[in-house]
């Protein structure tokens, strides 16, 4: 009977160190990024089409403390890492960039509420006679900034105005060329 049991342990242990010799090492498996040395200098190139997040460890001879660095390298893409001279480098972890899938999840809140886009209120229309207007169509005050800009492109000018809830207010164009609206707030109190 002991014949057996050490039989059947030593063919289970068989059978561990050929599944962990077929296995890729952990890690190995989704490895996007490498780590190259060119001509005094290294660089990480990212193979994959996703933007992967890379740690690195710098070991000098003479430095008790490593330096570690994390890079954003983006989907097939290269970065020069900035080390030089003697040393040794080495990818210690590679992740997803946040936003891909495999990124890391925040703990303290794992389901992200999506931020509502603002609710744009004014918007600029021409009126009937060709002139420009800038239209609230909500129920609060808001406050507008038009650009005016020369023939050339150049020469901008800004100019506040103050459109009171569902109203509109005409713009003069002052000779500009062209006449933009690039942001609006509440009105101030």
């Amino acid at each position: 009977m002991t014949d057996f049991r050490s039989s059947l342990v030593i063919l289970s242990g068989a059978l561990v160190v050929s599944t962990l010799m077929l296995t890729p090492a952990s890690g190995a498996l989704n490895k996007c990024t490498r780590l190259l040395p060119t001509g005094g200098r290294e660089v990480i190139i990212n193979t994959c089409n996703k933007c992967r997040i890379v740690n690195i460890i710098r070991k000098r001879p003479g430095n008790a403390v490593p330096v570690t660095r994390s890079y954003n390298v983006q989907p097939n893409s290269r970065i020069t890492v900035p080390f030089r001279g003697p040393g040794r480098s080495r990818i210690t972890s590679e992740r997803a960039c946040k936003g891909d899938p495999g990124a890391a999840i925040n703990l303290a809140d794992p389901k992200p509420k999506k931020k509502k886009p603002a609710k744009i209120c004014v918007a600029l229309e021409k009126s009937k006679d060709g002139g420009v207007l800038l239209v609230n169509t909500c129920t609060v005050c808001k406050a507008a900034l038009v650009k005016r800009q020369d023939p050339s492109g150049g020469n901008s000018k800004r100019q506040a105005y103050r459109v009171e809830a569902k109203s509109t207010v005409p713009v003069p164009q002052n000779g500009a060329a062209r006449v933009g609206f690039p942001a609006e707030v509440d009105c101030p109190k």
